[in-house]
């Protein structure tokens, strides 16, 4: 039987779900996995709550079935929900999900169901029921209020005929015993069977090529290039991926110095080095706070008061209970003067942080604005192809930077050494049953996770300025 959750693996890749069917699909729950999928639980429940009582009473004569279970042929589907109505019968299909929006996954995961009911039973209405973005908690939990209902019957309709075909040849993919007929997947960072998708993978690929775009990455692959050195001068790239394959072929990094002895010069001392750590929660935790919203819990913050000089550190993890981001502002205030460049890595996320507290708690508005005004994003360097090193392999990520940079300088071996533990950390200690001494323990990984995030950023800014003297 070929599952709605085989036909999304092969939108996504056919060769992902031929690595499904013959046990090759590498694709573990890690523990990040498991809370999402928990919390996702959490949904379904208030959903199932919110049909009963609130949806139910204005259908008249109907009732709900169920998860039940539909076939044709070689293909099944379990549906969240149907309500059925009597009279001439009748039902309306609500798919649940816990993201604030609708993509295209979730439209092609509500057709394949759609391609199954429609020639067994009639379907009036298809609707997304998932929590709305705009919903603030205030107090207990507003159902009605917590969760948006979205028809999207005329968009799955238009998709029938093209998922209809897409079926087939998903499970055409399925019972073929050689892969290699098989489109492969574009990006295999993120690749859940590189062994299948990308057996022959070289160390430096094409898709080391900062954004190239799908197209492009097709279109060498038809030349037969693999190897980002063998792209030829003739293929069109930007400025920066043209570097990055040059460096593909020299090993040598590429140093804009004119261009990064402007931008470090545009910081201002006191520089402040500032990281943050949150966790998502898809059920609001807090007053004022909206689904699946990040939960600022913790910070960071390296001070260098003059160039060449030593730095400072300061830090906090707010572990009380409450809303950790009203006490954390209260430190981070004191911590950050009204003067100096506040430097981050990726000033998206750090600003729409700001941004949120900023909404959350008005009496830290003022100075939060400020913070965001004087934010410089040191990954910018690397975004703008200032400094480029082959070791990035294209990308701007602090984990890769860093080893490339300061290789003395390393995560590895640290109970914490990335975002989603740091999240579960935090998670356990506020709402999980620890005692003292294990709650002791990890805050003390979460200090020195966070703590890390800084210091890397210190370590790359002074090997920036030794690469401008050079």
């Amino acid at each position: 039987m070929l599952t709605k959750s085989d036909f999304l693996l092969y939108c996504e890749a056919p060769r992902h779900l031929w690595a499904r069917i013959h046990g090759q699909l590498n694709s573990p729950v890690s523990a990040f996995d498991q809370h999402l999928i928990e919390q996702g639980y959490e949904i379904e429940s208030l959903a199932r709550e919110y049909l009963e009582t609130i949806l139910l009473p204005t259908c008249g004569n109907a009732r709900i079935l169920w998860q039940p279970t539909f076939s044709d042929g070689p293909y099944e589907a379990r549906c969240d929900a149907l309500v059925e109505e009597t009279g001439p019968r009748s039902y309306d299909l609500y798919e649940i999900k816990s993201g604030t929006a609708i993509d295209k996954k979730n439209l092609y995961d509500i057709a394949f169901q759609a391609s199954i009911l429609v020639g067994q039973i009639r379907v009036d209405h298809f609707y997304l029921l998932h929590p709305n973005k705009e919903y603030t908690c205030q107090g207990s939990l507003d159902l009605a209020r917590f969760f948006s209902v979205e028809e999207v019957t005329p968009k799955i309709m238009a998709l029938l005929p093209e998922v209809e075909t897409l079926r087939r040849a998903a499970l055409a993919a399925s019972q073929v015993a050689d892969p290699a007929s098989l489109a492969h997947c574009l990006a295999p960072k993120e690749c859940p069977c590189p062994g299948v998708c990308h057996p022959a993978l070289p160390d430096f690929s094409i898709y080391d090529i900062p954004r190239l775009s799908q197209q492009k990455k097709l279109a060498l692959l038809a030349q037969g290039i693999l190897q980002a050195r063998d792209i030829p001068e003739s293929f069109e790239l930007n400025e920066k991926q043209r570097e990055v394959a040059r460096m593909a072929q020299t090993g040598q990094a590429h140093i804009d110095r004119p261009a990064l002895r402007a931008e470090l010069g545009k910081l201002v001392y006191p520089l402040y080095f500032l990281d943050y750590e949150t966790c998502i929660s898809a059920i609001p935790l807090f007053d004022g706070y909206h689904p699946q919203q990040q939960i600022v819990f913790q910070y960071s913050l390296h001070r260098m008061d003059q160039p060449g000089g030593e730095t400072v550190h300061s830090g906090f993890i707010s572990i009380d209970g409450g809303d950790p981001s009203i006490a954390l502002l209260h430190h981070l205030s004191g911590d950050i003067g009204s003067r100096g460049t506040i430097l981050v890595w990726n000033k998206a996320f750090e600003k729409a942080r700001n941004t949120e507290m900023a909404e959350l708690h008005p009496g830290y508005a003022a100075f939060l604005e400020d913070v965001n005004r004087r934010i410089y994003d040191l990954s910018d360097i690397v975004n703008q192809g200032y400094y480029l090193d082959p070791g990035f392999k294209g990308s701007w990520s602090i984990k890769n930077v860093l080893p490339a940079m300061v290789p003395a300088l390393s995560y590895q071996g640290m109970s914490i050494h990335q975002g989603d533990q740091a999240s579960l950390a935090w998670w356990a200690i506020t709402f999980g049953h620890l005692d003292e001494d294990e709650i002791g323990q990890l805050t003390d990984h979460l200090a020195e996770y966070c703590q890390m995030d800084t210091l890397a950023m210190v370590e790359i800014y002074k090997k920036l300025n030794l690469a401008c003297r050079l």
